[in-house]
């Protein structure tokens, strides 16, 4: 009697350390996630604000929006970037910067907002990057001629 007793009482206990294991993995499965979708959400914003920038042209009132909303955007990707995202944006900004106002070689900045592409890829879903990297895939991004 008392030997099942004690059986009970051990399968109880194990069950109930089982539950709590997956209820802690499903809590940081599903908080994963959402870090997950904030961060898509920003590399996203983050692509689309350069090609704001890119798409102003020589009109300087879309210029002033574009370099407004890639700040806003860079404020939000300094708080969950990965290194990888965030040295390839410092990276980025750097060649902006030294090219401001003038012609700049296009194929530089593709490869730039392509390493850009793949960090983040790598931050949301490395095993998915891998395969994606293996199949040598170059990212392509329009970047019209600069005007003056």
């Amino acid at each position: 009697m008392f030997e099942d007793w004690i059986v009970v009482s051990c399968a109880v206990v194990i069950i109930i350390i089982v539950a709590a294991v997956t209820l802690l993995q499903l809590r940081g499965a599903d908080r994963r996630m959402h870090e997950n979708s904030y961060k898509i959400r920003i590399y996203s914003d983050l692509l689309n604000a350069i090609t704001d920038l890119n798409l102003a042209g020589g009109d300087s009132y879309k210029m002033d929006i574009a370099k407004k909303n890639l700040a806003l955007t860079l404020n939000r990707l300094n708080l969950v970037g990965s290194i990888g995202v965030l040295k390839s944006t410092n990276d980025l900004l750097d060649f902006l910067n030294e090219h401001k106002d003038k012609e700049f070689d296009t194929l530089r900045l593709h490869n730039i907002l392509n390493t850009l592409v793949i960090e983040a890829r790598r931050d949301l879903n490395p095993s998915h990057a891998r395969n994606v990297e293996e199949a040598h895939v170059r990212y392509r991004f329009y970047a019209p001629p600069r005007g003056k």
